[in-house]
Formats: structure tokens, sequence, C-alpha cells
């Protein structure tokens, strides 16, 4: 605690100063709400919360800040933090202060290149067509298919050309004697034009000296008041005994603009998992969704959601073939 007070004053001192020649912007969202869930153990019992890390959208505390140095150039850093609002707590049993992102950059007409820690270059990409747009994190799969939310060390380069938006990183594993181990190598694009966005990415893992690799590919199409949302995921992991795993991802959903004000969103998401020693990690779940968020303003909005997962196999929730979410709650963005 008194680490993460001091870095706090030290942060807080720096902001006092960075006025003076950077634009510095200090944002968040905190989520609070209630969340029920059934067959949380063996013996089916049902479980109600409200200490989350953001159940309709993920709790976070973040800086960021430009300074213009001149002929279309830039400098600019993000640090952002996640936390538990039930708690007060950071959102990490390591208690690492700024967990959600610690990067700094130079940016230009011909793009941006950012190093620390970022998002993925296939978490960017799958955002463009993941129906509920990363809300309810913990619960919908699109972020298990995105080849990792983060990656440390990451050196990454983003450029937007027309309705074109370019990405590739590399991920420093930092390994004595073996520069490939635990790297990260990615390169993606997205593709935004009128009602139509698109985009596909393609990642390859050192994970422990074992390759992963990992692809997507989606699309999105906006109509009326309405968009619907489609998107695969497909990744295949080498093990130490020669039997590799592969997890395949798809989701499709549509979010329907109810009012200005109401948007409701039915979305279905499958994950496919196969391999092991004589198939013990063959498994599947599916989870049916129905969501609604009312805008009490622009930064505040009351959510409820409704699911159901259906598991078979390896991917059963403690033996159970079912479980059932409900959650009601409020969300505010500053």
């Amino acid at each position: 605690m008194k680490k993460t007070l001091l870095a706090l004053a030290v942060l807080s001192t720096f902001a006092g100063t960075a006025f003076a020649q950077t634009s510095l912007t200090i944002y968040g969202s905190i989520d609070g709400g209630v969340r029920s869930q059934t067959n949380v153990d063996a013996a089916g019992h049902n479980k109600q919360t409200v200490s989350s890390n953001g159940t309709y959208n993920s709790n976070r505390l973040g800086f960021k800040g430009v300074e213009d140095l001149g002929g279309g150039m830039n400098a600019h850093f993000n640090l952002e933090s996640g936390f538990n609002s039930g708690t007060g707590t950071l959102d990490n049993p390591a208690g690492t202060l700024f967990n959600r992102l610690t990067i700094v950059g130079l940016g230009g007409s011909w793009g941006a290149v950012d190093l620390g820690r970022n998002y993925t270059v296939a978490f960017k990409t799958i955002g463009a067509y993941d129906p509920l747009g990363y809300k309810f994190p913990g619960i919908a799969l699109a972020i298990p298919a995105t080849a990792g939310v983060r990656y440390n060390n990451d050196i990454q380069y983003t450029g937007t050309f027309g309705p074109v938006t370019a990405r590739a990183e590399y991920a420093l594993g930092e390994q004595p004697g073996d520069a490939g181990f635990n790297t990260s190598k990615a390169i993606g694009a997205s593709y935004t034009q009128g009602p139509i966005s698109a985009g596909a990415a393609y990642t390859n893992r050192d994970v422990a000296g074992f390759d992963n690799k990992h692809w997507t590919v989606g699309g999105a199409f906006k109509f009326g008041m309405g968009r619907v949302a489609v998107g695969y995921a497909n990744q295949k992991q080498e093990t130490a005994i020669g039997i590799d795993t592969k997890n395949k991802w798809m989701w499709v959903g549509v979010g329907f603009a109810a009012s200005p004000a109401l948007e409701i969103t039915p979305a279905y998401y499958r994950n496919k998992q196969e391999g092991g020693a004589a198939g013990a990690l063959v498994g599947k779940k599916d989870i049916f969704m129905l969501s609604a968020a009312y805008a009490l303003s622009k930064r505040t909005s009351l959510y409820a959601l409704i699911d159901q997962a259906r598991l078979e196999d390896a991917l059963l929730a403690f033996g159970h073939d079912r479980q059932r979410d409900i959650a009601v709650g409020v969300n505010h963005n500053f």
C-alpha cells in the first residue's frame, strides 16, 4: 500500500508540471452492479456478488498525454490502472499499479510507434467486430479469443491511411541466451468505410519454448438503427508432450437502438476446444446473451444482462453443463 501511495504521489507531481507543455487527460470508468451466477461449485451453489473488476465495462483509471514536437510529430504516453469497485483494491493479485497500460511513443503522419505494456494487435483488431464491444468482459468470449489481451515489453506500430488501419508488433521475451523465448509477433489490419467495418490479424508466439499460432477475421455492418457483427478466431498451441491444443471461437450479435437512449444486444458466442492425451481437453462452450444499456447521460448508463451457458466435456463448470448469469448495475465514464 505504501508503494502504491508513493507511486500515485509521484504521478500527481508529474501531472502538475506536465500541463505547461503537454495536453494531459485523466480518464476512467467505474462499474457497480449485482451479479448472480449459478453452478459456481461442485455442489451446484449460486453466488451473488458486488465485488468485480467491472461487469459491464472494465474499471480503470488512466492518464494520457500528448506533446506537440512540431513538424507534425508528437510524443505521447498512456498509463492505465485497473481496480475492483467492490473492494477498492487493484484488480490483479500481484498488485501491479499500471497493469492495463504503460506505453510511451512517438507519432506523426506516418503513424505511431509505442513501447511498453500494450493491448495486442489481435485485441485491437477483434474490437471492431465484437458485437458487445468488449462489454461484459468476464462473461463474453471475445476477450479469451484475442491471443492475449496485453503483452509486456511490446514494440507496436499503428498507422491509419484513409479507411485502413495497419498494425504490427514485436514483444520481447528478454530471455538471456535465447532471443526468441517468450516472444510474440503479430500483424493486423482493420477497414472502416461508411456502414462497413472489417479486420484480420495473425499472431505467432513462443510460449515457454512452444509454438502458438493464432489468427482472426470478422466484420460488422450498420443498418438503420442496428449493427450486426460476426467474428472467428483460431488458435493452435504446441505442448511439451507433442499433443497440440486447438481452440476455435466464433460469435455473432445484433445491436438495436430501441430508442436514442436504449440499446438492446442479443449475442451468441462459441468456444470449441480440442486436444490433450486421449482427447482429455475436448470440450465446447456456447453462451447465449441478451443485454440492455440505458444511457442516463453521455457518461452514465444503467445496464442489465441475462445469459445462459451450455457446456460440454472438458469445459464443464465444476461438472455442470449449465450456467446462468443475471446482472444489473450502473456504469460511469469520466
